[in-house]
């Protein structure tokens, strides 16, 4: 789906969750950027919400692009490197990655744009860009990915086992979520190399892992205007609404109040 689009008024994106098997990359160029408001990529998968605010008296350019496991596994299932983009990419869920785009995405991104009313090959032209800026996006996320776990072997099980863990204790913030030992039993590992395995892969401790999604969905409902903060306090599991506000200052520097108001 191409966009190109101004809006008069602030607009509040919400992608909820699903359970399908489909993969969606946007990118967004945006004018007159304020400080707050940056040209992006994102790519996630979604089984993760979204909540994404468009500011008004901006114009608008976006890319919105969905494909499925399978579609994407026949793209690379026969790159030598195919098993690592798996590992770390059709694994990892659930999935969110963000970066700021650069002149040669606003370039592609722009010739989409221009290729749209094209009479002639248009349609071939956007499939030819859109498989530039998927090239660009797997090729530049490989060498993150590789440079961040060269010196670290995990095997697809391994990593299977990984994402059974991870579902687990971000499956209802409303209940305490199983102490490593059983998370341990559940990854058929060992506590401490369930702990090492975690960290290298997601970068962060089961525990603080679980508290950031945590807050983030506390911040997300927030956003909404739809609840109370006691509301959102009980919904993450805090028994006092002063633990719910504490943690959340400490984590965005920032009180529930000033979301609200």
């Amino acid at each position: 789906m191409i966009f190109d689009y101004s809006l008069n008024e602030d607009i509040l994106y919400h992608r909820r969750k699903s359970n399908r098997d489909i993969y969606v990359m946007r990118i967004d160029d945006i004018s007159d950027q304020k400080e707050d408001l940056k040209s992006a990529l994102f790519f996630s998968h979604i089984s993760k919400e979204l909540y994404y605010m468009t500011p008004a008296k901006n114009r608008s350019k976006n890319i919105y692009l969905s494909f499925t496991k399978e579609w994407l596994f026949e793209l690379l299932v026969n790159e030598p490197q195919g098993e690592i983009l798996f590992t770390n990419v059709l694994m990892k869920e659930p999935l969110y990655y963000y970066e700021l785009i650069d002149s040669e995405y606003r370039r592609l991104l722009q010739e989409v744009m221009e290729a749209k009313t094209d009479i002639t090959f248009g349609k071939f032209k956007i499939y030819n860009r859109v498989m530039a800026i998927l090239e660009r996006f797997f090729v530049r996320y490989y060498r993150k990915v590789s440079d961040t776990h060269r010196h670290f072997k995990i095997s697809s099980d391994e990593m299977q086992r990984l994402k059974i863990v991870e579902a687990e204790i971000l499956k209802d913030f409303s209940f305490t979520p199983p102490n490593i030992n059983q998370l341990s039993r559940m990854a058929a590992m060992s506590p401490s190399k369930l702990k090492l395995v975690f960290k290298e892969v997601f970068g962060m401790p089961v525990y603080q892992y679980y508290q950031k999604h945590r807050l983030q969905k506390g911040k997300a409902m927030l956003i909404t205007k739809k609840y109370t903060i006691k509301q959102v306090a009980t919904e993450l599991g805090y028994i006092h609404v002063k633990d719910f506000s504490r943690a959340f200052q400490k984590h965005f520097d920032q009180l529930p109040e000033e979301i609200i108001n």
